[in-house]
């Protein structure tokens, strides 16, 4: 009876143990990687890094690479005012298999705050697959006392993400893309700001000269084509991330380590223009992408790393021409100092640098395509020496002195002939007006032409060969020098000061020239230069002829 009794027990032992194993067995198979953090809440002190260990579970036999993303929201207390705002950064991150544990720092704060952290990895392993942790608190917090760390476990395992639909496959890796290429941007941006808020900046100047009411309407102007720019550029800049080939060779730069810096973008419309991404990885070494989208599609691509370096150096070394070179400037005591990469759209120039004994230098540059070696040459640079003395040189300077000798003897000595006195004809002045204006004309030319930046050049000269006749200085000066010798003899200054700051901004690119703009600087430059008069086909007679005049002088 007993022994029936145990045996019922042991049955029942062993359905409760198979049947609590198969309840465990999916959630173990699904659970690939598992993310954890010791506690909900982290307490750290004003100024100190906020460092948090993330542990990992991966139960797949390789390393997984993916996209770790953070939201950061921000909560800042401040007496009775409080504000939040959030921002998201992205970068590769690598899961070794098995249990693991990566420090992730979340910079530090000189205030109080809270953020609140959501961190999502995103990966492609039998599909894609996500894990988040959402709900994590970090606390800066001014005195020790405040800090309340205790063990209160997070954690979260992998779930399948919803496929991307069959017209956009690679949806997800293009957000993430374009999420990586706007803070690399963001960074740009901010350095930009920093930068133009230094005084020595040349548009900080322009502001601190408070432009009149005349130059603010070109200001305004100015405003809405740089909004049209970052529009132009941000859609160029999706259009990018959705390209596949660009997609590729990104994704393989995060695959080695690397992560997006910053980006380069030239578009010249919204499906057309070049791009220069620049990478770095976590040892300090630097990689590139570049290339050319025309219409949506990759004309050009080319991607830079060590590695690709390394390979071409390897190829280099086996190339005959390149050994002989460099064996013969060992042999002369050359020793190597610096390797230099320059790329074009299809090849890559390789100058390998030398210096010699006596501060002489040399290089070797080669050509390399994707698959050859093009051309190898030696270059030289050394100092000019010089030629040592010898008979002929002492036989030569003998004959040159007596040569010089017998001139100064004939013209001191002998009794110059009567000659009639001719005065030099003086030097004839140009009609400044009437150069002016035809330069006006080649400016209006040069627009119709496309060229629009010579445009603006010329318009600005014509000004300054005016202004600088009309004040009796007839020579060439700068906008600012024109400015200060008007405002100094109290002439009118402002038109043309707003004619300058327009001219210049397009000059150094920093405005896009437009013809309203352009048509009302020829209305007051015009203005200026006849003096308020009406323009006649009096004042512009004989222009052909200035205008090969103004060819001789400002070739």
């Amino acid at each position: 009876m007993n022994r029936q009794m145990s045996l019922k027990t042991c049955t029942v032992l062993f359905s409760m143990v198979l049947f609590t194993v198969l309840l465990l067995l999916p959630a173990v198979f699904a659970s690939d990687i598992a993310l954890s953090l010791d506690q909900k809440e982290y307490y750290f002190r004003t100024g100190e890094q906020a460092v948090i260990p993330l542990h990992a579970n991966n139960t797949y036999d390789l390393a997984v690479n993916g996209i770790l993303g953070t939201t950061l929201t921000q909560q800042v207390h401040s007496g009775n005012f409080q504000y939040s705002s959030s921002n998201s950064q992205s970068a590769s991150f690598s899961v070794a298999p098995g249990i693991s544990e990566t420090s992730i720092s979340f910079g530090s704060s000189d205030t109080p705050m809270t953020l609140l952290v959501t961190m999502k990895f995103s990966y492609v392993q039998n599909g894609s697959r996500e894990v988040v942790l959402d709900g994590l608190k970090i606390h800066f917090v001014a005195d020790e006392a405040d800090k309340k760390n205790q063990q209160d476990k997070m954690s979260s395992s992998s779930q399948k993400t919803r496929p991307p639909s069959s017209s956009d496959p690679f949806r997800q890796q293009q957000q993430q893309m374009q999420q990586m290429m706007n803070q690399a941007f963001n960074r740009q941006q901010q350095q930009q700001n920093n930068r133009q808020n230094s005084p020595s900046n040349t548009q900080q100047k322009l502001e601190n000269h408070q432009l009149s009411q005349d130059s603010s309407a070109l200001k305004q102007q100015m405003q809405r084509q740089v909004k049209q720019q970052q529009a132009t550029r941000q859609a160029f800049q999706k259009q990018l991330a959705k390209n596949q080939d660009f997609q590729k060779a990104h994704q393989d730069l995060l695959d080695q380590g690397y992560n997006l810096t910053s980006a380069d973008l030239d578009p010249s419309s919204n499906r057309t223009g070049s791009f220069d991404m620049h990478y770095q990885n976590r040892q300090g070494q630097q990689a590139s992408l570049r290339g050319k989208l025309e219409d949506g599609k990759m004309t050009a691509l080319q991607k830079d790393t060590p590695e690709t370096r390394k390979m071409m150096m390897d190829r280099l070394q086996k190339n005959q021409d390149f050994q002989r070179y460099q064996r013969q400037l060992r042999q002369e005591g050359y020793h190597q100092n610096n390797t230099r990469f320059t790329q074009s759209m299809n090849t890559t120039t390789v100058q390998v640098q030398y210096a010699g004994p006596k501060n002489e230098s040399a290089t070797i540059r080669a050509q390399l395509s994707q698959s050859s070696v093009e051309k190898v040459e030696l270059l030289r640079q050394t100092e000019d020496k010089p030629s040592s003395f010898n008979l002929w040189s002492f036989l030569l300077l003998l004959l040159l002195l007596g040569l010089v000798g017998y001139l100064l003897h004939a013209r001191l000595f002998r009794r110059p002939l009567q000659q009639p006195e001719v005065h030099p004809a003086p030097a004839k002045k140009i009609d400044h007006q009437k150069v002016a204006l035809a330069m006006l004309k080649q400016a209006e030319r040069l627009y119709a032409a496309g060229k629009q930046k010579d445009a603006y050049g010329r318009a600005g000269q014509a000004l300054r060969l005016f202004q600088s006749h009309e004040l009796g200085l007839e020579k060439e000066l700068t906008n600012d020098d024109i400015i200060d010798h008007l405002q100094a003899r109290k002439k009118p200054s402002k038109d043309t000061k707003a004619c300058f700051d327009l001219s210049s901004l397009v000059e150094f690119a920093r405005y896009r020239p437009n013809k309203k703009d352009f048509d009302r600087i020829i209305s007051l430059s015009e203005t200026i230069i006849t003096s308020k008069q009406v323009i006649t086909s009096r004042h512009l007679k004989n222009t052909k002829t200035a205008e090969s005049h103004i060819d001789r002088k400002l070739a």
